[in-house]
């Protein structure tokens, strides 16, 4: 009984270690393989440095310069003083006999460790680990790819950090061509892999492995960990309409059907073409290719400042140089002719239009006096 109740320690033990300690045993474990030829190596030198230095009468600098040469069958000649002498070759030759084959076996084991595994690729996985660490509210994207990629060029415009995660190896190549600052080559549906890409600061997730089951089992992961919608958004890639409505069933914020948001688009320009400009101006900021404008959502929760106040008491254009251009009303309504005597009440959501800068402070600011008043 004491047995199975250890292993079952042992075992929750090794479930709640994190992706980062994995990382540090596997290079513990290659580094262990490390000991047997450094130690021969040290052994040799060791052996020959003390020998010449009897020889020599204590001479430690050439001592050490004899013993490398001879090791390493360079061959400069006799350097060390009383190594002419008959013992003096004798120890020589036993040195260079027995060191030259100690040298070529522990060269020969090193070199085949790191042939053997990628010691350099486990070091720069550590350290990366250990950046991602730093992050907060950034977004974790799930699987590399030509629209993942266009998505990245994006984020970085806005300025906003990302963690990639893909557990195709072949990926990491195409990853460190693109710049990609931080990145995780392991399977995103697993808990340990998700936290090492700091969901629990991160602002939000996309999703878009190709497969609508690893998209699921993702998705169902990352809402276990960070159940809230309203704190931590979702946004998944599906193949179907029907696919799409289940992943947000299941704890997508929005589900995307590529082929019909194509389709979305380019009807927009279709049904706009007298207003050219205005259309291809909200379609830029709807779809994030607008650096100088932008819209933002703000919810008024219960005890914010701003509920029950008119417009123009807030005077949010003044204050933060953003405009409330709708109010979404609790009931889900959206009313569009807002005035300064428009009143804001909880539950509604205010649209603001103004510089995306201006928009995040706007935000940042919003909230944390609504956190301060509850």
């Amino acid at each position: 009984m004491g047995r199975k109740l250890k292993l079952k320690i042992k075992l929750r033990r090794r479930r709640r270690r994190r992706l980062k300690d994995l990382y540090e045993e596997k290079l513990f474990e290659i580094l262990k393989e490390f000991r047997l030829p450094l130690l021969m190596l040290h052994t040799v030198m060791t052996v020959g440095t003390l020998g010449y230095m009897i020889l020599s009468g204590g001479d430690f600098i050439n001592s050490l310069y004899m013993t490398v040469i001879t090791v390493g069958t360079i061959g400069y000649g006799e350097v060390v003083r009383g190594s002419d002498t008959p013992v003096g070759r004798i120890f020589t030759t036993f040195l260079a006999l027995g060191g030259i084959g100690v040298f070529t076996t522990a060269v020969t084991i090193l070199v085949r460790i790191f042939f053997k595994e990628d010691v350099i690729g486990i070091i720069r996985a550590w350290r990366m680990l250990n950046a991602i660490e730093q992050l907060s509210q950034h977004y974790i994207i799930c699987g590399f790819d030509e629209v993942t990629a266009e998505l990245i060029r994006l984020l970085r415009k806005r300025k906003i950090e990302f963690v990639v995660i893909d557990s195709r190896k072949e990926v990491e190549k195409k990853l460190l061509e693109a710049r990609v600052k931080y990145y995780i080559i392991e399977e995103p549906y697993k808990r340990t892999v998700l936290e090492a890409a700091g969901i629990k600061k991160a602002r939000g997730m996309v999703v878009n492995l190709g497969d609508d089951a690893k998209n699921i089992a993702v998705i169902v992961t990352a809402r276990l960990m960070r159940p809230s919608k309203d704190e931590f958004y979702v946004f998944s890639f599906a193949s179907t309409p029907e696919t799409a409505q289940k992943l947000e069933e299941l704890g997508a914020n929005k589900a995307i059907v590529p082929h019909r948001l194509l389709a979305t688009r380019l009807a927009a320009y279709i049904f706009h073409t007298s207003s050219a400009y205005i259309s291809d101006l909200f379609d830029r900021i709807a779809f994030g290719e607008e650096t100088d404008i932008d819209i933002l959502e703000v919810p008024v929760r219960e005890g914010s400042p701003l509920a029950g106040k008119k417009l123009k008491d807030i005077d949010l254009r003044r204050q933060l140089g953003v405009t409330v251009i709708a109010i979404k009303r609790a009931d889900g309504s959206l009313e569009v002719t807002v005035t300064g005597d428009t009143e804001v009440e909880p539950g509604d959501t205010l649209i603001l239009f103004g510089r995306p800068e201006n928009l995040r402070r706007a935000e940042k600011l919003l909230l944390r006096l609504t956190e301060a008043k509850v």
